[in-house]
């Protein structure tokens, strides 16, 4: 797959709507708009929900049988991206782990849900998406303990269609690296990036996100919004995604690292900048032969020297070779 610092998921959720067609179409555009991986909600109903409820039906009509399934695992092996599948019972886990998906999701309404919890953490799938939306601390360390197995991505955010600015709590995801790290050294923190598409937060806020820590976001996406299809309120047509990932990756390439040390790894650009904006060290007043340099007869200017020092720490407290003008360049 990919190799970019910042992976960037396009969430499906139930946009297919229970439609092969649909849902190969959406894999085509995740790939197509450069997302690393393209997430579906693998839905049963009765692992949802009991036949009385007011949206079973709904549930039902997104259920696919393994085939289908099968052939999105293949289109998203053929286009290079990872499928991610949301899972809610021990059917869609046990499926999700035949097709041998990149990770599963566990939904934030399932992260005190220990049966589940614990199916996935016997199985062979190695990363877990852990939703955290609307989770207590309390839950998320629960849930941690039971997934201590498994390569984790914490995913911060909620949808509420789509999601005010301020319910957002970006410095969560900082907290949340310094918390969650103790107990699992491995976590990374992502985000669910719901915000409002026809602003122009729909760009900043991931941005905020990943300098703020986070390593992955979740964003949605849909084949048209003027199809209304289901999870379109904050989601993004596939050139707006591009768009959007392409944005997201210009600002991933600014963080940079830091390094242990003194000049905390600046690129060569930056010490060509520090070389050509370096002062030449000159004199204040004239300087005799045998004294000693200090910060009170010494200052920094341009000049036209060559062999100028241009660190005053160099010079200060030693004793000059020989006598200096004033206003003139201390040369080695």
């Amino acid at each position: 797959m990919k190799n970019n610092k910042t992976q960037i998921i396009a969430e499906v959720a139930q946009g297919f709507e229970g439609n092969p067609i649909y849902s190969q179409l959406f894999v085509k555009a995740a790939a197509s708009a450069g997302a690393d991986a393209v997430k579906f909600q693998l839905v049963y109903a009765d692992e949802l929900a009991t036949p009385d409820y007011k949206y079973y039906d709904l549930f039902k009509s997104l259920e696919m049988n393994d085939e289908v399934w099968q052939n999105i695992s293949n289109l998203a092996i053929e286009n290079d991206i990872a499928l991610h599948l949301d899972i809610f019972g021990g059917k869609s886990v046990q499926l999700a782990e035949a097709l041998e998906v990149e990770a599963v999701k566990i939904h934030g309404t399932d992260i005190a849900n220990k049966r589940l919890l614990n199916i996935v953490s016997q199985t062979k799938i190695k990363k877990v998406i852990l939703g955290a939306g609307g989770a207590l601390q309390s839950e998320i360390l629960v849930a941690l303990d039971v997934l201590k197995n498994k390569e984790v991505i914490l995913l911060l955010g909620f949808q509420s269609y789509p999601t005010a600015n301020s319910d957002n709590h970006i410095n969560r995801i900082q907290w949340a690296k310094d918390i969650f790290s103790k107990v699992h050294p491995s976590i990374k923190i992502g985000f669910a990036d719901h915000a409002n598409p026809e602003t122009n937060i729909h760009l900043g806020l991931g941005a905020m996100a990943i300098g703020f820590g986070a390593e992955v976001l979740e964003k949605h996406l849909t084949l048209a919004k003027s199809m209304k299809m289901e999870d379109h309120e904050s989601a993004l047509n596939p050139d707006e995604f591009l768009d959007y990932v392409n944005f997201i990756h210009e600002c991933t390439s600014a963080i940079g690292e830091v390094a242990q040390q003194d000049d905390f790894g600046m690129s060569e650009s930056e010490f060509g900048y520090r070389k050509m904006i370096r002062r030449h060290v000159v004199t204040i007043d004239s300087v005799s032969e045998g004294e000693v340099f200090s910060s009170d007869n010494l200052a920094l200017k341009r000049t036209s020297s060559t062999q100028a020092l241009n660190d005053m720490s160099e010079v200060i407290g030693k004793m000059a070779s020989k006598s200096i003008s004033s206003n003139s360049p201390v040369e080695f």
